[in-house]
């Protein structure tokens, strides 16, 4: 694996805030609470685009109907858990910390078609600066990370530079954090990308669901560059 994607299977980094009420920067009300119930309602649903989702993390913790409206409601088991990552620039207040992330799968007559995902755009298959989406992840404890972590490398003729900015501080329980594309550069011999990852959560993201593209997958779409999720946890 290249030594920039290495640090996407890690846990995040993240500035500390104080427990204090005047210091909750979340603009937008939380789709899951602490104990594990996720619920929303996908916009612009078409009725028979998809009938069901599954929240995987290293297995299935939890499945449910959608309904003909696009509302859903999931009660979640605790996903497998592991320790968080040591990343250069990154300070944790408990090196202990155990977390664990999911994704969220669609269904149509038990066939696998997609995702559903709460964020500001409808399509996997872009990368731009101001794309925003939310993370669902499971912390044993409360705790923060703060720092900046930077993974450079070449992949094929392409220099790369990715820059990771973190500012969040998790609660025992589940917590949804949100990851910011703040800048995103590709050309035919560079990629540049920084992101930042907060507890702050905009009104600007909504649930899409977002088809699968086996044609995307295989390298298909001319002048598309399929976005690289970060799997922080």
């Amino acid at each position: 694996m290249n030594t920039i994607y290495k640090f996407i299977f890690v846990a995040l980094c993240v500035t500390f805030f104080s427990c204090n009420k005047d210091e909750n920067l979340s603009t937008g009300a939380s789709s899951i609470t602490s104990d594990g119930v996720l619920s929303g309602k996908i916009v612009d649903f078409v009725p028979n685009s998809i009938d069901s989702v599954k929240v995987l993390g290293s297995g299935n913790i939890g499945a449910r109907k959608v309904l003909s409206s696009g509302d859903f409601t999931i009660g979640l088991s605790v996903p497998q858990l592991s320790r968080s990552g040591n990343l250069s620039g990154v300070t944790l207040s408990d090196i202990n910390a155990m977390t664990g992330s999911v994704s969220i799968n669609t269904y149509l007559n038990n066939n696998f078609n997609g995702s559903i995902r709460k964020c500001n755009f409808d399509s996997l298959y872009i990368n731009k600066a101001g794309m925003s989406y939310s993370m669902f992840v499971y912390s044993d404890r409360d705790f923060t990370m703060k720092g900046t972590h930077i993974e450079t490398g070449i992949r094929v003729d392409r220099t790369e530079k990715f820059t990771a900015n973190y500012q969040v501080a998790l609660k025992k329980g589940w917590n949804e954090l949100v990851t910011k594309v703040d800048l995103y550069t590709l050309t035919s011999n560079s990629l540049i990308q920084t992101q930042t990852v907060t507890n702050i959560i905009t009104p600007d993201l909504q649930w899409h669901f977002v088809k699968y593209d086996n044609s995307a997958v295989h390298g298909e779409l001319n002048g598309k560059e399929q976005v690289k999720w970060n799997m922080l946890f």
